[in-house]
């Protein structure tokens, strides 16, 4: 065995694997994040049925620096991974933390998770396809950002960039008024 000065070699340390996909299919039933992941997207995502969506497990997932576990991610697919697996996209889920939620919370995340997946579409309204006729796909981001302390002092209020956007639009307020004059 060669040794270093002062020192045995060591076996080189493995890196850890921190995703694994979840099995589809356990006893000829389908497991519990596909089940719930089907029966959601069937009720409220139909626009979704012909897009592949996999689930797999996050291990190791630790608190960010303010103290937030993240439970799941919604990823987009590149043309490299839909070359290589069938899959538009991949929901993460936590693994440590997944056993410990309610069923309530199970479906609140994978419900989560799925609204981040979106069709990609054209100016008529219908899906985008790609030069080799695979759907177009997004990652849609939240429509309600805001931090509980905003909310505790000032209740809940709608988007403000939305609300922004309406009263910029506001064709009766004076200051747009003016914009919108058209030169005789």
């Amino acid at each position: 065995m060669a040794k270093r000065r002062n020192k045995t070699l060591r076996p080189p340390k493995r890196k850890r694997v921190t995703v694994r996909l979840v099995q589809e299919v356990y006893d000829g039933k389908p497991t519990e994040p596909y089940s719930l992941l089907l029966a959601l997207r069937d009720e409220f995502r139909a626009d979704l049925r012909d897009v592949k969506i996999g689930l797999a497990w996050r291990l190791g997932w630790r608190p960010d620096a303010d103290g937030i576990l993240r439970l799941g991610q919604c990823k987009k697919r590149g043309d490299l991974d839909r070359e290589l697996d069938e899959y538009d996209f991949i929901i993460l889920l936590n693994e440590e933390a997944f056993g410990k939620l309610t069923d309530e919370q199970k479906r609140r995340l994978i419900y989560h998770e799925l609204e981040h997946a979106q069709l990609a579409l054209d100016s008529n309204g219908e899906p985008k396809r790609d030069d080799r006729g695979r759907l177009v796909c997004r990652i849609r981001k939240h429509d309600i950002e805001d931090f509980r302390e905003v909310i505790v002092e000032f209740g809940w209020q709608d988007n403000l960039s939305d609300l922004a956007k309406q009263a910029i639009m506001d064709a009766d307020r004076p200051l747009l008024a003016e914009c919108e004059k058209v030169p005789a």
